[in-house]
């Protein structure tokens, strides 16, 4: 297995479980370690404050929700050969969610470390499907 494989396998592991984490703190209180300090001086440990409001929820569903639903697919594809566009447009529709909350924590000065865990996964995954599809000799997994 190559290194970007490697790689791309442990961006969707440490990003599913970033989005199960996220998703747990929308109906119970995550350690202090997982949020930050800022977020847990608020009410309910700050995960209920922070995971309850309109921007965790962007479609309706909790985004947690669709980021577990989007690293399935990502596994599903990866693992049935499925065309690398396919992959790509849903990778890009993943960071283009991060790159709205990642700009709603950084106005709002909201502290959310796993959060940001999950951003730089869905970074990391984007950036190694469209290296696979434009650079030359970069193989999947």
């Amino acid at each position: 297995m190559q290194p970007l494989s490697i790689i791309l396998w442990l961006a969707i592991v440490v990003g599913t479980g970033a989005a199960l984490a996220a998703l747990y703190g929308r109906y119970k209180v995550l350690p202090a370690f997982l949020t930050g300090p800022a977020v847990c001086q608020l009410e309910e440990g700050g995960c209920l404050v922070l995971f309850r409001t309109k921007e965790a929820s962007l479609l309706g569903p909790p985004n947690a929700l669709l980021g577990v639903l989007l690293y399935l697919f990502l596994v599903s594809g990866l693992i049935g050969g499925w065309p690398e566009p396919l992959l790509i447009a849903a990778a890009t529709a993943g960071l283009a969610m991060s790159v709205y909350l990642a700009r709603y924590l950084i106005r709002n000065h909201l502290q959310c470390r796993i959060c940001w865990v999950g951003h730089i996964s869905n970074a990391v995954i984007w950036l190694i499907l469209v290296s696979r599809l434009v650079l030359p000799g970069a193989a999947p997994p």
